[in-house]
């Protein structure tokens, strides 16, 4: 009689890495650098103050990586984090305020529209990633300017960032290598009548997988001139533009920004947007 073949174990399939990864850590590996941030509010709002910020306000907070920063910076440091998504407010806090130990208690989280009023002052407001890219129209993006107006200090200053150039206009993928993925940035969509863009953010790992739609954003694609004009309208006494300069033997951008009523006509370009009350 022929002998019944007992059946091995089926080995385990191990995850992959993209299955393994935390997308908000990626995120921050390649999109962020608060310190960079950061020390670039500090020391602008000095030299155009004359005194140092402490109470920062960073509307848009995500994972509120930019407050943390702010606070460790020093002893007087406040920050105030502003958002809607309250899983992405958790993991911040997780990530970056448990850490900070007692400093934590000088960080304000708080899940609500930016455009609403919080009650409370600060010297110096950040919308970067340009997240406020989501507001579609000059009435809605007035409106939030007029409202971040308000919640500053009388000599307080808005800092945003904003993305251009010919090439931001094009349907692409630009691909930036790091130690343990690629990270991939779609511009998938873009409609020149209303100005509508709308990007992807994949992540790709070394062992073939990937975070395909990790991130996704649906926002116009504003213009230095319109946003100078709004901000203007909504109130701000006067908004500059802080270009990034470049290097000399390689024409490429070398993250230092200064004030400039001319830019060089790049390709595709970051700027700073600094609106004084």
């Amino acid at each position: 009689m022929a002998q019944r073949r007992t059946p091995g174990k089926r080995r385990a399939k191990s995850a992959t890495q993209a299955q393994r990864a935390e997308k908000f850590v990626c995120y921050e590996r390649a999109v962020q650098a608060p310190e960079v941030d950061a020390g670039f509010i500090d020391r602008t709002f000095r030299r155009q103050r004359g005194r140092a910020p402490r109470i920062l306000r960073e509307d848009f907070c995500g994972t509120a990586a930019l407050c943390a920063d702010w606070v460790k910076r020093h002893s007087e440091n406040r920050a105030i984090g502003i958002d809607l998504h309250e899983p992405t407010l958790n993991w911040g806090i997780r990530r970056h305020l448990v850490p900070l130990g007692a400093a934590a208690s000088r960080v304000e989280l708080i899940r609500q529209d930016v455009r609403e009023p919080i009650g409370r002052r600060a010297d110096a407001v950040a919308a970067f990633n340009f997240s406020y890219c989501v507001f579609k129209e000059r009435a809605t993006l007035r409106r939030y300017l007029g409202s971040v107006r308000k919640g500053l200090k009388p000599d307080g200053i808005l800092f945003m960032d904003l993305f251009g150039g010919p090439e931001a206009m094009e349907l692409r993928e630009e691909r930036t290598r790091y130690e343990a993925f690629d990270y991939v940035w779609d511009q998938a969509a873009f409609n020149p009548i209303t100005h509508e863009i709308t990007c992807h953010i994949h992540f790709e790992f070394r062992d073939g997988s990937d975070m395909r739609r990790a991130f996704t954003y649906h926002w116009r694609l504003w213009q230095i001139p319109e946003i100078r004009e709004i901000a203007l309208e909504a109130g701000f006494r006067e908004c500059i533009v802080y270009w990034e300069g470049t290097e000399r033997a390689t024409g490429e951008p070398n993250g230092v920004f200064r004030p400039s009523l001319k830019g060089d006509n790049a390709p595709a370009f970051v700027s700073y947007l600094v609106c004084l009350k």
